[in-house]
């Protein structure tokens, strides 16, 4: 039997990421003398694995990998904040006060607090990544196959970080960090290495640039109908092409790789920028000696900042254009009234309504064009809407993986909330819907179409 290539891709970047987090974590803890707390960094490990089979028992299904996927973010969010928290204490911010850090330092303390890091850094990944490899085995009906292609792939990450440590025991590494960078490191492999959707998302990039773009519009949007009340009767066509700016993915880019660079971008400054405080030496000799070995440090812990910032803004913008501009906008189909209803079969020679892709139709009433969508959702019913929102200018949506996409300020809906009223999603008809037809009466589709253009300064997009 063929091995299952991206289970075993699974595997590999899962050893991989645990091999190198393990190499720095070792070698920091070697040149500070602390090597005894590499056991607990073990036992959070093997505790992660034992506790992510419990991914077993979830349900299958589009709403709990994204609970995975946000699992994961936040978890992500956690370190990146924490190095910034940890950076501005030793800047001397003194954020956790003496008493606090002395607590902190005790052995036993210490061990606790490596154990839960462990734990909190490994379990959602390896909890993320065997759900992914629960749903292949189901997907290619061989359990045995895509556990033994993951664990060959982790095998052999295994064996190349055990050659590598052998042939140039690179411990030396652990000079380049303290406590802000190791929090910082753990971060950027997390955003670098991690997602639950296999070959098509190994990396935290796309979940964090979706989740700051339906932040930044929803924010938006909900300033704007507090201030010019529902509907938006003050916005004309140049305002929402204003607008249109803030919620795009260039603006949505920017913002969040600024809120990423922010704390490596404040430790540079403090390492290379903030004066030396001046050492306790009576000869000018040993104090500049003494400086200068100070400054050596700083520079030298500064490095692999730099490193993470060259990686993140690389990888951000490889996999900008990539996750933002692929959509997939169907070319609508025609339909036509029979009796006050229009009908669509639910399969024909040309669709199946039910293959998991969007679908739109377009109707002509008095001139004007009316478009509807259908789309399956995950628990394989089907949800019909209009082809517009009640907050953009109606210009459709389009598809991309898992989501919906407005076409007009491009925010992400997920597929399972297709019908549900409000904010950016597709206005939901109501309609009768069997194992062979949809249908919905011309009266709805008239009333929901109908109330885009009632107030709402959006007739100049209709061409009314």
């Amino acid at each position: 039997m063929p091995f299952i290539y991206e289970a075993q891709l699974i595997g590999f970047k899962e050893g991989i990421k645990i091999g190198v987090v393990w190499l720095v974590f070792y070698s920091f803890l070697l040149l500070n003398d602390r090597k005894a707390l590499i056991r607990p960094f073990y036992y959070g490990l093997v505790a992660a694995f034992l506790i992510s089979g419990l991914s077993l028992f979830l349900p299958q299904g589009v709403l709990v990998r994204d609970f995975l996927s946000n699992i994961i973010s936040m978890s992500f969010a956690f370190f990146l904040i924490s190095s910034g928290a940890a950076l501005l204490h030793v800047s001397g911010t003194n954020l956790f006060g003496s008493r606090v850090v002395s607590v902190f330092q005790a052995p036993s303390v210490m061990s606790v607090l490596v154990f839960l890091t462990a734990i909190l850094f490994f379990l959602p990944d390896t909890t993320g990544s065997m759900y992914f490899l629960r749903e292949l085995s189901l997907m290619r009906e061989n359990a045995f196959m895509s556990v033994l292609s993951a664990v060959l792939g982790l095998f052999i990450a295994s064996l190349l970080i055990f050659a590598v440590v052998k042939l140039y025991r690179p411990y030396w590494m652990g000079s380049f960090f303290a406590i802000p960078q190791l929090l910082l490191f753990l971060a950027v492999v997390k955003l670098l290495g991690s997602g639950i959707q296999g070959i098509a998302e190994l990396s935290l990039i796309p979940s964090v640039q979706r989740g700051i773009m339906k932040f930044t519009h929803d924010f938006i949007h909900q300033v704007f109908v507090f201030l010019m009340v529902p509907d938006h009767p003050l916005l004309k066509t140049t305002v929402w092409n204003f607008i249109a700016f803030f919620f795009g993915p260039n603006f949505a880019s920017v913002v969040s790789l600024f809120i990423l660079l922010v704390f490596p971008f404040m430790f540079v400054y403090h390492s290379l920028l903030t004066p030396l405080p001046e050492p306790a030496a009576d000869k000018t000799s040993e104090r500049r000696k003494l400086k200068a070995i100070l400054l050596s440090d700083r520079r030298k812990k500064a490095l692999p900042v730099f490193v993470f910032i060259a990686c993140i803004v690389f990888a951000w913008f490889f996999k900008s254009a990539e996750t933002v501009s692929q959509i997939y906008i169907p070319r609508p189909k025609p339909v036509v009234v029979d009796s006050g209803t229009v009908v669509i079969p639910v399969k024909d020679p040309t669709m199946d309504l039910r293959d998991g892709r969007l679908h739109t139709f377009t109707l002509i009433h008095e001139g004007e064009e009316i478009r509807i969508l259908i789309m399956k959702k995950s628990d394989n019913s089907l949800s019909v809407c209009l082809d517009a929102c009640e907050i953009c200018p109606p210009e459709g949506y389009g598809q991309r993986a898992d989501h919906v996409v407005c076409v007009y300020c491009r925010t992400p809906i997920h597929i399972d909330t297709l019908g549900v009223p409000g904010g950016c999603n597709p206005i939901p008809l109501t309609a009768s819907i069997d194992s062979t037809f949809v249908k919905i009466t011309l009266d709805e589709i008239l009333e929901k179409w109908g109330f885009l253009q009632v107030g709402t300064g959006k007739e100049e997009l209709h061409g009314n």
